[in-house]
């Protein structure tokens, strides 16, 4: 399932050198919103984790699939309500046998919400 343009929308996309920084809005009117939970809305982890490969395909202009997840730590709820925007900050891209491998910071104002680390191939 494709997220973009459906849960979230992309509002930019900065790139830093060997970074890049991507700022979304989360649609609360989403129906996977309604289902999680009902009243009280929260990003599923598994969103959070396709938002950020989508992203990268975005800034890579190529579709890629998740190879690996090294490590995943949620930090905070990302609810829609609370948070309405959230920015995706990807570390440098590193070539490896399995694919390209990336860290993603996810943030909502000084809150850090996720950490992400994941291998991505084409």
């Amino acid at each position: 399932m494709i997220l973009k343009n459906e849960l979230y929308g992309i509002e930019g996309q900065h790139p830093h050198g060997e970074t890049v920084t991507y700022d979304i809005s989360l649609r609360a009117g989403h129906f996977i919103y309604q289902a999680h939970f009902p009243g009280e809305p929260i990003t599923p982890g598994v969103c959070v984790i396709q938002i950020a490969k989508e992203l990268l395909e975005d800034y890579l202009q190529r579709p890629l699939a998740i190879r690996s997840i090294k490590q995943v730590k949620f930090l905070a709820v990302i609810s829609p309500r609370q948070h309405p925007q959230v920015r995706y900050t990807f570390g440098p891209l590193q070539a490896s046998p399995l694919g390209l491998k990336t860290v993603v910071d996810v943030t909502a104002g000084d809150t850090h919400m996720a950490h992400i680390s994941f291998t991505c191939q084409p």
